[in-house]
């Protein structure tokens, strides 16, 4: 399983880094948007939504990217430059306004659910799911590429580092329950691990590009946290569907949503946070 794992990675990771780094930015695009589109599949099934409501569903989830999409398009080969900082304000805000929704789903109504159960098997609230869970990791994912891809790599590194570093450790040291009646294969001591790696990670960066490293350490600690917790939902939703694994797209993993659910509430939140400290920092001055 482990040598699945392993090979199953480096071909995903070869995918990521072929597109991420070509210098037309289309196939990293292209890339966001058809790993959307599988999310949003998985997700259904997990929700077990079907005729009107499966439509539904995939309208409000898909609909705020294709419209993204569009706008980037029209942005990059039909506007003149005074017009295109304008189109980067909008999308800028856009972005801003649906991390916010997404940080009201994380933080309010998924302890709740997960609480009290009810939220994610109520059909209404079911509907809305890929918008709420995809849709804004997917649109601040292609904004901050667009903008800066270099900045990208950090939460990304510190995603795979926390799943890494929970892997490991508790495979080798967990003993005590991290979610016992939601993901009884987390450990405290796996997330202990998680943690301690990308605070090392969040070292090495402040000294490498001389940053402050207690501002690193404390985006090492939120990226962490996320993930776990955007992990943990998950397991929670596979749990109450009864299904193991989101789907069988990746030899050794499972559906693309088990290797992607900790990038769901940690790149939107992330982003929230970084512009409100922008938006902090500017009216210091």
């Amino acid at each position: 399983m482990l040598k699945k794992r392993i090979l199953s990675a480096i071909v995903l990771l070869s995918i990521f880094l072929a597109s991420f780094f070509l210098q037309n930015p289309t196939y990293f695009l292209l890339l966001v948007f058809i790993v959307s589109g599988i999310l949003f599949y998985e997700l259904g099934k997990i929700l077990k939504l079907k005729g009107l409501s499966l439509i539904i569903y995939w309208i409000f989830s898909a609909a705020p990217i294709i419209f993204f999409y569009f706008i980037v398009i029209v942005n990059i080969n039909f506007l003149d430059e005074s017009n295109q900082y304008l189109i980067k304000v909008f999308l800028t805000n856009f972005s801003i306004i649906i991390s916010f929704i997404s940080a009201i789903f994380w933080l309010i109504i998924v302890p709740l659910d997960i609480l009290y159960g009810k939220i994610s098997s109520n059909i209404k609230f079911q509907i809305f799911y890929g918008y709420f869970l995809v849709t804004p990791m997917a649109i601040v994912t292609s904004l901050v590429f667009l903008q800066n891809k270099n900045l990208l790599l950090i939460p990304f590194m510190m995603i795979w580092l926390a799943d890494i570093g929970a892997y490991f450790v508790g495979k080798n040291f967990g003993k005590n329950k991290l979610a016992k009646n939601i993901s009884p294969g987390k450990t405290i001591e796996g997330a202990v691990g998680g943690f301690l790696a990308n605070i090392l990670f969040a070292f090495v960066l402040s000294q490498l590009y001389v940053e402050d490293f207690g501002f690193l350490f404390f985006f090492a600690v939120l990226v962490t946290a996320l993930s776990i917790f955007g992990d943990i939902y998950q397991s929670f939703l596979k749990r109450r569907a009864k299904i193991k694994d989101s789907g069988v797209i990746i030899p050794g993993h499972g559906g693309l949503l088990d290797r992607l659910d900790s990038f769901c509430p940690t790149l939107p939140l992330s982003y929230l946070f970084f512009m409100a400290l922008n938006t902090y920092l500017a009216l210091q001055l």
